[in-house]
């Protein structure tokens, strides 16, 4: 019984609060009820708008990095192709300096090879190239640069790749010349040219007090003329062996003190031991040590070319280096 009434309470209030409300009798507690809660509700709208903003620029900035992995994703791209280009068009740059070698060197056999690899420890001048026994080299065999200057010989061969022993290698030994650049020419010093003057003349006795007495003047020797310079004959190759060292430098040593070898001369391979071909171009002299009283001289030479950084090399394919045997 009492949950009747208690429902028929609440309907009956319910029904009479919608009556009132169609004819506005409730429009006093409305206002009323706005007035009340507006500066409240604004309150809460302001705290709840900070994070409002926080959970938008969470979405904002997921959209961005998105955007910022995409960018970055085309540019690595672009980067990978102009990487591509400039690798391709230096590799075509590498193939012509080799083609014309080639053309220059009709005579001989040169096989283009890649350098993949350096010694890591740096105790050893070493590189390895991307040919090996399957492509005909064997070990001694000459590695030249795009000029045609010596770099090395194969130390190793392996079926697919090789290691090549830089002229700078501690362990390298070639036998060399040093071609002697010419001397200048002598210049030979003229005598003096003066024209021979007659003595002071003298006062004949008996003669007047004050006038000299004439005399002859004699004749002037004529000058001799300057013999002509006379060129001096190119200096004779001086032969050595030069040796790498750890400083990564080339080094000549037990050079005769008497030696014509000045700074820029150039040495070259002398073809003698059979290991090297003659006349491949090692360096040029950029240092000599000169001590006094010394015996010997030492110099330094400055390979031809340049040992850092090698990307493509040539083999010298057709020149087998000669074992000798002690007679």
């Amino acid at each position: 019984m009492r949950i009747l009434w208690w429902t028929a309470t609440v309907i009956a209030i319910s029904l009479s609060c919608i009556v009132f409300s169609q004819q506005g009798a409730t429009k006093p507690l409305q206002n009323l009820s706005l007035t009340i809660n507006s500066p409240l509700a604004g309150g809460l709208r302001d705290m709840a708008r900070p994070l409002d903003d926080f959970f938008l620029g969470l979405t904002d900035r997921g959209d961005i990095n998105r955007e910022n992995q995409q960018l970055r994703e085309e540019l690595e791209k672009y980067k990978v192709q102009l990487a591509g280009q400039q690798d391709a068009e230096a590799r075509v740059k590498d193939l012509e300096a080799a083609l014309g070698l080639r053309q220059s060197r009709p005579e001989d056999q040169l096989l283009a090879a890649n350098v993949i690899a350096e010694e890591p420890s740096g105790l050893k001048r070493l590189v390895a190239i991307d040919r090996g026994l399957d492509d005909g080299l064997d070990e001694g065999m000459i590695i030249l640069s795009r000029s045609g200057s010596l770099i090395g010989t194969i130390s190793r061969a392996y079926k697919n790749f090789a290691w090549v022993q830089l002229v700078t290698d501690p362990d390298s030994a070639i036998n060399v010349q040093v071609n002697a650049g010419q001397r200048s020419p002598g210049q030979a010093t003229a005598p003096s040219t003066d024209v021979l003057t007659p003595a002071t003349p003298s006062p004949r006795p008996g003669g007047a007090a004050g006038t000299p007495t004439p005399v002859p003047q004699a004749a002037a020797t004529p000058a001799p003329s300057a013999s002509p310079a006379t060129a001096t004959p190119p200096a004779e190759p001086v032969r050595a062996v030069a040796d790498g060292d750890l400083r990564k430098n080339i080094v000549l040593g037990l050079l005769p003190a008497g030696s014509a070898v000045t700074r820029g001369d150039l040495v070259v391979t002398s073809g003698h031991g059979g290991n090297y071909p003659r006349g491949l171009l090692v360096g040029t002299i950029k240092d000599i040590d000169e001590q006094t009283q010394a015996p010997f001289l030492s110099a330094t030479v400055e390979p031809a070319a340049s040992l850092s950084g090698l990307d493509t090399v040539l083999v010298l394919v057709n020149f087998k280096p000669t074992r000798l045997i002690g007679p």
